[in-house]
């Protein structure tokens, strides 16, 4: 679909296509390929969003942190090895390196919340431990939807920059916009949002089904992430990505270290159960190993707010590790792409409960 004249334009600063991007041309310097890295860099920290995401603005402190999206004392340092760790989340100066040095400190941070309701809204989760409780069950989940969030809006905002730059792709193809996408899951999780926001206000928590699982030993990894899943551990279809008419619907995993024991949280909200009830029966019926298989599957198909021990990684062999980045760079994804079904119970090469 083309942008008419006086349609906004896809830049976002306020004006008509016709006043603003229309007939101009690409920046010749960061148009060109060799300054990739560069403009890379420009786009990635022109896009940095800063905001509170709790309901009640009026709360706020003045002043937006970096917050963990996964516990910094409770989990990270536990994971680092002489204040670092390793993250298969690229910064923006090596955006293809499989795995990345990050200090404890910046590892996993977003800026999605103020102070004030960083501290006060997850305090339950950071001061005590994990009680398999409603509100802890939400507060990890809430956290988890909050970055993934916030993250997608960013790259909303690499659109806007990027057109800027080069005006030319404003009239590309539907299919050839990796953007579009992006869009359609903000839009998808605006309805998430309200749900959470609406269960913030009133304290009621109680509005995700979950199945959690515990394991005997501490692991050296942590993660969180989400998925729209088309299909249940049987293969069977759950929803269709293709009908744009119907939001998707998601789940949200976290999976961490905590005492002697590591727990797996996967949940989404109550509202969906009729698509995820299967499901659960199915998470609920896998012996221990099998469990251990789906997580080393799920989590690198899905996030790459992944926490590893730098020297448990440093100890895989090298086909461990590449299959586990070729996993994180969206191999299964592409298979399933193609309308193939990525079986995730079955062993990949590597085992992260290993490490």
């Amino acid at each position: 679909m083309k942008i008419g004249r006086n349609d906004p334009c896809p830049c976002r600063n306020g004006k008509k296509y016709k006043k603003c991007c229309l007939g101009k041309d690409d920046d010749a310097y960061y148009s060109n390929p060799l300054n990739f890295l560069e403009t890379y860099k420009k786009v990635r920290k022109e896009a940095r969003i800063k905001q509170c995401l709790h309901p009640q603005e009026g709360e706020c402190s003045e002043k937006i942190i970096g917050a963990h999206s996964i516990q910094n004392n409770k989990i990270i340092k536990r994971l680092s090895s002489n204040g670092i760790v390793y993250m298969p989340c690229p910064k923006s100066d090596n955006p293809f390196a499989p795995m990345t040095v990050y200090g404890r400190k910046e590892a996993t941070l977003f800026t999605g919340f103020c102070g004030y309701h960083d501290k006060t809204v997850f305090q339950p989760i950071e001061d005590g431990a994990f009680n398999k409780s409603v509100q802890h069950i939400f507060l990890y989940t809430y956290r988890c939807f909050a970055v993934e969030y916030h993250k997608k809006q960013e790259v909303i905002n690499m659109e806007k920059i990027t057109f800027k730059i080069k005006p030319s792709l404003i009239n590309m193809e539907k299919k050839d916009n990796f953007y579009r996408g992006m869009h359609m899951a903000v839009n998808d999780f605006q309805s998430v949002k309200e749900s959470f926001d609406t269960a913030l206000l009133t304290e009621n928590y109680d509005i995700l089904s979950s199945v959690v699982w515990e394991f005997d030993q501490a692991v050296k990894f942590a993660g969180t992430g989400f998925e729209a899943m088309t299909h249940d551990l049987d293969g069977n279809n759950i929803q269709d990505l293709l009908n744009f008419n119907i939001p998707a619907k998601h789940i949200f995993a976290m999976v961490f270290p905590e005492g002697d024991k590591t727990y797996c949280i996967i949940s989404w909200l109550k509202e969906n159960d009729s698509l995820f009830d299967l499901y659960k029966q199915q998470l609920l019926s896998l012996p221990d190993e099998k469990r251990k298989i789906y997580i080393n599957n799920l989590l690198p198909m899905i996030s790459e707010n992944i926490v590893v021990n730098p020297e448990s990684w440093g100890n895989w062999e090298e086909y461990k590790r590449n299959e586990f980045g070729a996993i994180e760079f969206g191999i299964a994804t592409l298979f399933e792409s193609e309308g193939e079904y990525w079986d995730r119970l079955e062993p990949p090469t590597y085992d992260l409960f290993e490490l």
